[in-house]
This record gives C-alpha cells, sequence and structure tokens, in this order.
C-alpha cells in the first residue's frame, strides 16, 4: 500500500509541475494534487484492487485524481 501511496505523490508533483509550474510558487495547487492523487488511489484500492499495481490503470488514476485536485481547488476559488 506504500508503494501506491507514494507514486499517488510523486505524480502530484508531476501534474503541478507540467500545468501550474514551480512548486515553490504554487503549494496550493500541490497540495490539492496530492490529496486528488491520493483519493483516486484509495479509489482505485477499494473498488478494484488488482489492477492498483497496474502501471496503467494506477498511474492514470493518479494523473486523473491530481487533475481533478487542482480543478476542483480552482472551483472552489473562483479562479475558472
Amino acid at each position: 500500500m506504500s508503494d501506491i501511496l507514494f507514486s499517488a505523490v510523486t505524480t502530484g508533483f508531476f501534474m503541478v509541475r507540467l500545468f501550474r509550474g514551480p512548486w515553490l510558487k504554487n503549494p496550493q495547487y500541490l497540495a490539492a494534487a496530492i490529496c486528488g492523487s491520493i483519493l483516486a488511489a484509495l479509489t482505485l484500492h477499494l473498488f478494484w484492487p488488482v489492477m492498483d499495481d497496474s502501471f496503467v490503470v494506477g498511474g492514470g488514476a493518479g494523473l486523473a485524481g491530481s487533475w481533478v485536485g487542482m480543478a476542483l481547488f480552482d472551483l472552489a476559488v473562483g479562479a475558472v
């Protein structure tokens, strides 16, 4: 389980760097992306535990979770 969460955290860092720029200038997006990615990984593990170790499915869930976390943060602060 710890490898799933480590993957989720690193995916959060990657997505913030890709879409928002430097991490130190956007710590709020980093927190939202990490929370979204961890939530997506835990949801995947809850509903489909066989596929959470899959590179494609697990990575896709982490990327989607990070993006959704940042999008929800934008909606919460009214940045969209």
